[in-house]
């Protein structure tokens, strides 16, 4: 019984571990991607953006079918910017993100 307690008191508390200290909203408003290579750009993004250093970093956009990319980053920190959002290029150099 105290083994099936503490692996349900894990389970429930193991997502807050998880979860990453930058909010997908903040990085949509406060941050774009500057192409500078014909298929990669790289992420530039505001203070107001929490974690923002390591996101320009760690991160950047592949751009496979202009206008349109994606976003790539290493480490597992940023999986959910890469899974959840998008590059939509405005210009031949600039773009935005969406989440």
């Amino acid at each position: 019984m105290r083994k099936l307690t503490r692996k349900l008191i894990f389970l429930i508390f193991l997502p807050t571990f998880l979860v990453a200290d930058h909010n997908l909203r903040d990085v949509e408003k406060g941050c774009e991607v500057y192409k500078y290579d014909d298929y990669y750009a790289e992420l530039e993004c505001s203070r107001r953006v929490s974690d923002r250093r390591q996101l320009q970093r760690k991160c950047e956009a592949y751009i496979y079918d202009f206008p349109y990319g994606e976003i790539e980053c290493s480490g597992s920190h940023f999986r959910d910017v890469e899974r959840r959002c998008e590059v939509y290029m405005y210009s031949d150099e600039y773009g935005e993100i969406d989440c």
